[in-house]
């Protein structure tokens, strides 16, 4: 199966293959990027990365267009982090998600990564909706979610536990009537 690839000015987002293992082994062993996931152990190992991977490859072969794409510096081909869009093909909408390594935040990528991916989302797969949501102890995704565009709707008020606290998850979204393109 042939797995798309998006590029941006300074990245390429592509699928991971097992030779990505160690590197988000790494990232993900950083308890500052892991907090802000909702579905990433904490500690990380070696073991969830390939396993990760592995089910990453398979979810393009669903073929409803969900996907997940290793974040690649263009330079240097360095793995610095995921995004993908969750699809229901019921509703015609995708729910977007990405993580950085700590190195790399506060550089722009979450935001130049996750345009491209609403691209991807709104052009290639012709989607009616794209949401996005982040924890409200994580005001820096907040950012990013807002420079895309995507408005926001609403708190679900401690709605998610992580380790012994509960969270509030802040919920934005994006029609593609409201969409504007690249």
């Amino acid at each position: 199966m042939k797995y798309p690839i998006l590029k941006s000015e300074r990245l390429v987002l592509k699928v991971p293959t097992l030779s990505v293992s160690e590197a988000m082994t790494k990232l993900l062993q950083d308890e500052d990027v892991s907090k802000n996931l909702s579905r990433v152990p904490y500690p990380y190992h070696l073991e969830n990365a390939q396993k990760f991977i592995t089910q990453t490859q398979d979810i393009f072969s669903k073929e409803n267009g969900e996907s997940r794409f290793g974040i690649f510096l263009k330079e240097d081909d360095t793995f610095i982090g995921m995004c993908g869009l969750d699809i229901s093909t019921d509703h015609n909408h995708g729910t977007l998600g990405y993580w950085l390594g700590k190195a790399y935040w506060g550089k722009g990528y979450a935001t130049e990564a996750t345009r491209r991916l609403l691209v991807y989302g709104f052009e290639t797969l012709n989607l009616h909706r794209i949401a996005c949501a982040h924890f409200h102890t994580n005001p820096a995704s907040g950012n990013v979610i807002k420079k895309l565009g995507l408005k926001h709707e609403g708190i679900r008020r401690a709605h998610f536990k992580k380790g012994d606290k509960y969270l509030d998850i802040h919920d934005y979204g994006m029609l593609r009537s409201e969409y504007d393109g690249e």
